[in-house]
């Protein structure tokens, strides 16, 4: 089979030798299908699912290109435990026991496998299309019943940590390259690989953005790629408040301080000045990735170690290459995904957060919004009483008719106190109102003992 695979992401090592093994008469039968570029010549498992591959190399992304190289890797395992050479053969049994004996590894997680079949299903359908295997065997394949929990994770770093981890950090006069890292996947809600692929030239100083775009060709691509409109791709402008732009901006000139340290002025080796360094050029995923394990570890934030370890002992933070064994520190997808999570509860509208995040709404309700219906409720009110009328007075502060019937000067006092407040333009929060409830009370009663002393009733009072 002639290939004329494009320069993409070298195949799984398995796959490879699979590939350099298949017998040299198998190139020489009757063409299937092909193209003049790339011709199948052959239904064994390893010449059809390299054909595949290579057929679809254009079309793919380089995570899908990864994906299916090694999911099918996989299924060709398989074949060879089960001795299937001819895909033409192929049953539901077979998908079924593909199914089953991946079941067996136990590292696999119900997701994962949900994630192979799926990818074989596709290339079953294209075996279909190309007329190697019966139609309608790819919808025999039975795929595992997820529940939410399987498909969704719920780690996300909570609000408390990263105001904890911000506070931390800005009490010094420099900026780590970590801490700046941090605050754009915090606070801009940006993907590890959005954050890497941001060149100097890409923050404006002046009027305070961001500009993310894709570029596959030099290793800095966007997960959903470029785009000619806002809305469409991963390519788009964020906003920055003004305390990310401090952050920035002393990350990138430092203080003068040469023991402190700010971002290395070097180049990758594209020609590009990208905004987060290391001495060699661009800063990889993984030191990426290392760096928001070390700054959000407790201890490294001024919080005392809750697994009572002794820090200056931890093999978690003074080795590298095993900071990820904290129990406590996250991985920059959690960070992001707490910062969507605390802007929600906070109120930001979902167009905004889908539009900063680069989500759809339909993955911004699955597995971002873990607001509880109490919260979303709230949320709502408050918004409503922006545009419309009729939603100023929360039932939450009127419904206490028990009180006006038992104790009326307490229920008159709260009514004042709220009344008060919303003249003078503010929203009164049950903080305020308990405060303000018991600073009453207390004066009541002050009153009632020192009239009581006096030898004068109380009901007089009242």
């Amino acid at each position: 089979m002639k290939d004329d695979r494009k320069s993409k992401p070298d195949l799984p090592e398995k796959l490879t030798k699979r590939i350099e093994a298949l017998p040299e008469h198998l190139d020489d039968q009757e063409i299937i299908v092909g193209d003049g570029e790339i011709e199948l010549t052959s239904e064994h498992p390893v010449s059809v699912v390299e054909y595949f591959i290579s057929a679809h190399v254009d079309e793919w992304r380089e995570a899908t290109y990864k994906d299916y190289s090694y999911d099918l890797t996989r299924f060709l395992e398989y074949c060879d435990y089960a001795d299937i050479e001819d895909l033409s053969e192929l049953s539901s049994r077979d998908f079924e026991g593909f199914k089953q004996w991946r079941k067996k590894d136990g590292n696999i997680v119900l997701a994962t496998l949900h994630g192979q079949l799926a990818n074989v299903r596709v290339f079953a359908r294209w075996c279909e299309n190309v007329e190697i295997v019966d139609d309608g065997l790819a919808e025999e394949i039975d795929m595992p019943d997820l529940e939410r929990s399987d498909i969704v994770s719920y780690v996300r770093l909570d609000a408390e940590a990263a105001e904890q981890i911000i506070e931390y950090h800005r009490q010094f006069d420099y900026v780590s390259r970590g801490f700046a890292e941090f605050v754009l996947m915090w606070e801009n809600l940006n993907r590890l690989g959005d954050v890497r692929a941001l060149d100097l030239k890409h923050y404006n100083r002046e009027e305070g953005y961001i500009v993310l775009e894709d570029n596959e060709e030099e290793e800095t691509p966007l997960k959903n790629g470029e785009s000619e409109v806002e809305g469409e791709g991963g390519e788009r402008e964020i906003s920055l408040p003004d305390w990310v732009c401090e952050i920035l901006d002393t990350y990138i000139d430092g203080t003068g301080d040469p023991q402190h340290p700010k971002r290395i002025d070097v180049e990758d080796e594209n020609g590009r000045k990208p905004l987060f360094t290391t001495r060699y050029g661009r800063a990889s995923k993984s030191t990426v990735r290392r760096d928001l394990y070390r700054i959000t570890q407790p201890c490294q934030y001024g919080v005392e170690c809750p697994h009572d370890r002794d820090p200056d002992e931890c093999d978690a933070r003074q080795n590298n290459n095993r900071l990820s064994r904290c129990p406590s520190n996250v991985s920059p997808h959690p960070v992001r995904r707490g910062g969507i999570c605390h802007q929600l509860r906070e109120g930001v509208q979902k167009d905004t957060i889908c539009g900063r995040a680069d989500v759809s709404r339909k993955v911004l309700n699955k597995h971002y919004d873990l607001r509880t219906k109490e919260e979303a409720r709230e949320q709502r009110r408050e918004e409503l009483k922006k545009h419309l009328e009729g939603y100023e007075n929360s039932p939450t502060y009127t419904q206490d008719t028990w009180l006006e019937q038992e104790f009326p000067v307490v229920a008159d006092g709260i009514r004042f106190t709220t009344d008060y407040l919303e003249s003078l333009g503010e929203t009164p929060d049950r903080t305020r109102l308990a405060k303000g409830l018991g600073g009453y009370l207390l004066f009541v009663t002050m009153i009632a003992i020192n009239f009581e002393l006096l030898g004068i009733g109380l009901d007089l009072v009242i």
